[in-house]
């Protein structure tokens, strides 16, 4: 299982699987209230576009292809490029809206803000999304890139950091080193964000 990094030239296949990972989940389900999946992941590869793009220059995107497909993708950042400049955010919603009616503006940005107040603010390494090809799900390459982000972080003695709404995601992460920092709900979506100290480091987080 040979993990690499996302290109300029894979992209949008990136984003694409991001999509299709994403479509079902309880976020993506809440901004995109009333769309059918196929639309929800005509949207959601729009705006991982946008996402996967900036990773490609801020961030460590990662791919994990089979026989030529890709499968997997995740976009991690390291420490000191949280938060994200406001152009960005700016940038993403306007393309939201841009290219789908459906979108709840209102619902994106109380994740958002809510989200945002919970990130630590301690250096750390951020590991914003994880994908999966869902007829490929259940066979080691979530956990793959999971292991991957935690021996780098472990490497540098930096601490690491996710949020999830999949309560199904939780007991993988746990197991790899997170542990839930809060749990709370967010436009009606139980959600968890979770903290990771590095094997032979402190990363000791200051409320």
């Amino acid at each position: 299982m040979h993990i690499e990094p996302i290109t300029h030239q894979t992209c949008q296949e990136a984003a694409h699987v991001l999509g299709r990972a994403f479509a079902d989940e309880p976020v993506s389900i809440a901004i995109y209230k009333g769309s059918d999946p196929d639309e929800r992941i005509h949207n959601l590869t729009a705006d991982f576009t946008i996402e996967v793009e900036d990773c490609i220059r801020r961030g460590i995107p990662l791919q994990i292809s089979e026989a030529g497909k890709m499968v997997a993708a995740a976009t991690i950042y390291p420490p000191g490029t949280y938060p994200f400049p406001w152009i960005y955010q700016a940038r993403l919603m306007f393309f939201a809206i841009l290219d789908s009616r459906r979108v709840s503006v209102r619902a994106s940005l109380r994740w958002q803000l809510a989200a945002g107040k919970i990130h630590p603010k301690e250096p750390h390494y951020y590991f914003q999304y994880l994908g999966v090809l869902p007829e490929y799900q259940g066979k080691g390459y979530g956990t793959a890139m999971m292991q991957y982000f935690t021996a780098l972080a472990d490497q540098t003695k930096m601490p690491g950091y996710l949020e999830t709404a999949s309560a199904g995601a939780v007991p993988m992460y746990r197991r790899n080193g997170f542990e839930t920092l809060v749990e709370k709900e967010i436009i009606g979506i139980r959600a968890w964000f979770m903290w990771r100290k590095p094997i032979n480091g402190t990363g000791e987080l200051r409320r």
